[in-house]
Parts: structure tokens; C-alpha cells; sequence
């Protein structure tokens, strides 16, 4: 078989045409799912992508709410807003009760 013969495509109308045909339709069809798989993989690498600055903004939002939820939950901020329902700074600490274990 030449390089000429091949260039002809002389290979798909010889005696053997069926089975050289067949080879190119299962190429064709391997060719297909190829490419069908590199489009299916560059979405998903998008997808990756997204999903990764959608976290980090989460992440960002996550710490900014813990801070504010750390300031609310400071004893000096709790007194202040209690103080106007009647409650009052302790004027003696509190005292740490300490059990022996025996």
C-alpha cells in the first residue's frame, strides 16, 4: 500500500471495504466520546472553579459573622443591653468555689 493509495482513500472501495469501513466508523464513534469527554471534563473543571470562589466568599462571610457574634457575646456588651431591663453590674466578683477530690 502506497501513500498515493492512501490519499486515494482506495482502502474503503478495494475487496476489503467492509471491514476497513467498520474500522473507521468504530474511529469516528471512539473520536466522538473523546471529545464528548473533554467537554464533559472542562465543565466540571468550571464547575471546580466556581464552587471554590462561592466557598472562599463563604468563608470571608463566616469569619465577619463569628467576630460580630464574639462581640455580642462580650459580658461588658450583655450587661449594657440588660441594664435597661432592671439588671446591674455585680458590685462583688464572683467567687471560685474549688472541691478537693479525695
Amino acid at each position: 500500500m502506497t501513500i498515493w493509495s492512501i490519499i486515494k482513500a482506495e482502502y474503503l472501495v478495494n475487496e476489503n471495504a467492509a471491514k476497513n469501513w467498520l474500522f473507521v466508523v468504530v474511529l469516528v464513534f471512539m473520536g466522538i466520546i473523546i471529545i464528548n469527554m473533554s467537554h464533559d471534563a472542562d465543565a466540571k473543571v468550571k464547575e471546580i472553579v466556581r464552587l471554590k470562589k462561592e466557598v472562599k466568599g463563604l468563608r470571608s462571610e463566616f469569619v465577619d459573622l463569628k467576630a460580630k457574634v464574639m462581640k455580642k457575646k462580650m459580658a461588658t456588651d450583655v450587661y449594657v443591653k440588660l441594664k435597661d431591663d432592671g439588671y446591674f453590674f455585680p458590685k462583688v466578683p464572683p467567687v471560685k468555689i474549688v472541691v478537693d477530690k479525695q
